[in-house]
């Protein structure tokens, strides 16, 4: 499936990067502070790879809150900013795997649903912010959602490559429907996180992984 692959296209959170249990942990924490009669692992059924603003704009609506959209989003960047430039690592082979396709000539992106300030946190403590062509989240594009093509196609733009050699590396099940809708290959990621089976994953994308070690010198990744 990497024949021919002149781009390759990595979300974020749960795929590049072990950082779901972030979001679980902060959104306790605003459900303690809030007072929400909710638990984590329900909200997060719902808004898994929403955007930032996506987010707090749910828990607005869903709880008919007082505070602000902006009010919302800082009470959750406070504790965000600390776990992702401490806390969060990269996904066993990931650093491997970016200097192998770096090596080949390979342009890379970045699409995700998280913000640029958090997202440009993270590479920078994991220092790979240098091997990234383009750096796109799902706030740069009129379609808020994953589920949609428009993230995936405004980073094959800006790293100049067309859809049909580009590969994307996800975790859930509507982002890789999103960047198979895009006309890309799909290569899906396994997170604790998204619970996502090997006959799910294979139904959606064409190859499933448990991380990025089984692609490390694997004569499959071809220009």
């Amino acid at each position: 499936m990497f024949d021919k692959i002149k781009g390759v296209i990595f979300d974020l959170d749960g795929t590049l990067v072990d950082s779901m249990w972030v979001w679980s942990r902060i959104d306790e924490d605003i459900i303690k502070t809030l007072g929400l009669n909710m638990t984590p692992h329900e909200i997060m059924k719902d808004i898994a790879h929403y955007s930032f603003n996506e987010t707090a704009l749910y828990f607005k609506d869903q709880f008919q809150l007082s505070q602000s959209v902006e009010e919302l989003q800082d009470l959750w960047m406070q504790t965000a900013e600390i776990e992702y430039s401490t806390n969060v690592p990269l996904k066993p082979g990931a650093r491997d795997f970016l200097e192998q396709l770096k090596a080949k000539g390979i342009k890379l992106a970045i699409a995700t649903s998280n913000n640029h300030h958090l997202l440009n946190i993270c590479l920078r403590a994991n220092d790979i912010e240098h091997y990234f062509d383009a750096l796109v989240t799902t706030d740069d594009t009129k379609a808020k959602s994953k589920s949609e093509p428009d993230v995936y196609l405004h980073a094959a733009q800006s790293i100049g490559i067309a859809a049909k050699n580009i590969v994307v590396f996800e975790d859930v099940p509507h982002a890789m429907r999103g960047a198979r809708s895009a006309g890309m290959k799909v290569v899906a990621v396994n997170d604790a996180h998204s619970s996502l089976s090997e006959e799910e994953a294979l139904s959606l994308a064409d190859l499933f992984i448990q991380d990025f070690t089984v692609l490390l010198d694997s004569t499959a990744v071809k220009n």
